[in-house]
């Protein structure tokens, strides 16, 4: 049984493939991107529950990549990792939307990934807590689906054939849907 999917984006194959048997061998689905630009290719097919991300790559930076990731409100948990990382780095990350930040070489990752993933679940059930039970039906599922529909736009850059697609509607339906639910499809 899978229990998370994790992308780890590390110009250096040895670190990732070391994370990613290790993180294999208890179940996680790991998916592996040498650099930004395979990433960004990767992101935009796929929801990862953590995205684990080098700060120091050929190319563009995991500090850029964060950075225009988190000013187009993207949504998966990214910690930074860096060996050569100074103070001011990790207030950086940080301050750009991390999660978190770990010094390389990575020792034990199996605790601090299952209290992100953990979190993230706890997160999941709290949005879920916010509806009335106690309303009608349709209220209720009126509220689910706005947050459902909500979620998948925002996790699929608010591309409408995708989400059709995972909600198993024709787009002309969800449009309606997302008209009549009041969700804002841009």
């Amino acid at each position: 049984m899978i229990i998370g999917n994790i992308l780890i984006i590390d110009d250096e194959s040895i670190n990732a493939e070391a994370m990613k048997d290790i993180l294999e061998d208890v179940n996680y689905n790991v998916v592996l991107a040498a650099d930004a630009q395979q990433a960004k290719t990767i992101v935009k097919n796929q929801s990862f529950d953590l995205i684990m991300m080098d700060v120091w790559m050929p190319g563009q930076d995991g500090m850029s990549l964060l950075e225009e990731w988190m000013s187009t409100n993207f949504s998966m948990p990214i910690v930074m990792m860096s060996g050569h990382a100074e103070h001011q780095d990790v207030v950086k990350a940080i301050k750009l939307g991390a999660v978190d930040f770990l010094k390389k070489p990575l020792h034990d990752i199996l605790p601090l990934v299952r209290k992100l993933l953990s979190e993230k679940i706890n997160d999941d059930k709290q949005k879920m807590r916010g509806i009335n039970f106690d309303l009608p039906l349709k209220a209720a599922r009126n509220i689910f689906e706005a947050k459902y529909f909500d979620h998948h736009l925002a996790q699929n850059r608010h591309n409408i054939a995708k989400v059709a697609e995972l909600a198993g509607l024709e787009r002309t339906t969800l449009y309606r849907k997302l008209k009549d639910l009041g969700v804002d499809k841009k």
